[in-house]
């Protein structure tokens, strides 16, 4: 596409923010149009807008087919409500500039994106000016609303002498009805309208004319987002207000407030002075703070990228020790996450959205590859990090069911006796009974299950299945005396061996 670049997604599947960009909205089910022309693979995806930009990504093949626009590039933007079949779309013109900044950019990537130029493709077709379907060139009509095909401007003749202009009357003469200048028939009544010849002056008038038309944007500089299944009018709203604010102009700078010195009064009216003086600070802090949320969660944000950078480069240093990056993946972790998923910018795709966000949660949560949490634990803590967004048992389990068919690295488990569980998707019964057999043989004598989840990080009841799953496939056995129930590894599978 001409205006648009490859993005950097997760591994989840969603975008990566950049510094002091935060998100606003997405909505699935979203198709791209350039001009009026459809773009077959780019028909399906979510898209997301951010203080900074507007990025699709598609849902059948997110790798190669997950394109961003800057916010910057946008010159204006209209609402298109739909028309029978046609969609709802939202209009949006470019900036001229935007075909060679983002031509840049894509040509300085080494990804697998291409940039697709529609304007230069031989389409035989031609779009409806009212419902925008797209019809056959040999077609003299639209086949869905009967519109009759107007005159080709695109290669007009300026020397062809034109004495009459046909003027299309918009108002019904029967019901006085406001009907769109290319109908031929009143939409109320189903009467005639009628055509008004109206000469023209001279030919160097029809040249203007002609001049004119050829020196309008054409369709190529215009995109258009179709919303299949709803969502328009939420999303054109975020974005007007995402052009008005302009976010990407502005760069977060400290401020240092000088400091002046106080002279320290006494007696009873410098006490009530100095109350006052308190009361009043402590209100405008409260004020700010409530004020100011937009700019809390864009310093949440630096904290979190910060952090994340660390973390990269601490666990690249080999001289590092394993409790060292678990204490930093902690420290991570209760720094929260920055703009959550929510029902209001989420809508439809919530529980879409909420399991590629849980994904990437777990991806810094997980110390190991084959690593294995309750629901229970993983839903106190990932609502600890969404901090006052906070999500309920059942969305949480909705999302967790959504792993596989989102092609996610994890998976939802449950096991005979009910128990519900996170797990990677290289984590199965041999792994674990292997991890189970190591442990009994490190520990010299009978393993109980409160040991094992000591070691392992495990809660109780995750450590209790992964025992009963290693004895029921033979390789330990147990001891159920008088100090408890404690296992001990199969020295008759060994001798059998």
């Amino acid at each position: 596409m001409e205006y648009f670049k490859s993005t950097i997604l997760s591994s989840a599947k969603r975008p990566e923010l950049v510094p002091d960009e935060s998100l606003l909205i997405q909505q699935g089910n979203v198709g791209l149009y350039e001009g009026k022309h459809k773009l077959d693979q780019y028909q399906d995806g979510v898209c997301y807008l951010t203080s900074h930009r507007i990025i699709y990504v598609d849902n059948k093949n997110p790798l190669e087919c997950s394109v961003e626009l800057a916010l910057s590039f946008i010159k204006n933007i209209e609402n298109y409500g739909g028309f029978l079949r046609s969609s709802p779309k939202i209009i949006i013109d470019i900036e001229p500039a935007a075909t060679v900044t983002a031509k840049t950019d894509s040509s300085s990537r080494n990804g697998s994106f291409q940039s697709i130029n529609v304007g230069n493709l031989n389409i035989n077709v031609w779009a409806c000016p009212i419902c925008f379907f797209s019809n056959k060139a040999s077609a003299e009509m639209c086949e869905l609303c009967g519109v009759r095909k107007q005159a080709d401007t695109s290669s007009p003749s300026i020397n062809a002498p034109n004495t009459n202009v046909v003027h299309d009357s918009s108002a019904c003469s029967i019901c006085t009805f406001i009907n769109h200048p290319s109908l031929n028939q009143c939409e109320m009544c189903g009467a005639d309208l009628p055509k008004e010849i109206i000469p023209t002056a001279t030919t160097s008038s029809s040249s203007s004319n002609s001049t004119h038309n050829n020196s309008l944007p054409s369709t190529s500089k215009q995109i258009r987002l179709s919303f299949r299944k709803g969502g328009q009018p939420g999303f054109l709203g975020s974005l007007k207000s995402a052009l008005k604010t302009k976010q990407w102009e502005k760069t977060s700078t400290p401020t240092i407030e000088p400091t002046t010195p106080t002279m320290r009064g006494v007696g009873i009216s410098a006490i009530e002075g100095r109350i006052q003086k308190t009361t009043l600070e402590a209100n405008e802090t409260m004020t700010d703070a409530f004020q100011d949320l937009d700019r809390l969660m864009m310093k949440a944000t630096e904290m979190v990228k910060l952090a994340e950078s660390i973390s990269n480069k601490v666990s690249k240093d080999p001289t590092n020790e394993d409790n060292e990056l678990s204490t930093l993946r902690t420290h991570l972790l209760n720094l929260g996450i920055a703009s959550p998923v929510t029902k209001g910018s989420a809508g439809s795709i919530y529980h879409q959205e909420l399991s590629r966000e849980l994904a990437d949660f777990l991806a810094k949560f997980f110390q190991k590859e084959d690593d294995m949490k309750s629901l229970t634990d993983v839903y106190c803590l990932f609502n600890r990090a969404r901090g006052i967004a906070l999500v309920s048992p059942e969305d949480l389990y909705k999302a967790s069911q959504q792993f596989e068919q989102l092609k996610l690295p994890f998976r939802l488990r449950k096991f005979p006796s009910g128990l519900l569980v996170i797990q990677s998707i290289d984590m199965n019964d041999n792994r674990a009974a292997s991890r189970v057999l190591r442990h009994v043989k490190e520990q010299g004598g009978g393993l109980t299950a409160l040991q094992l989840a000591e070691i392992e990080k495990l809660a109780l009841a995750v450590a209790i299945e992964q025992l009963d799953v290693t004895e029921k496939m033979g390789l330990i056995c147990r001891d159920d005396g008088p100090t408890g129930l404690a296992f001990y590894e199969n020295l008759f599978l060994v001798s059998i061996q």
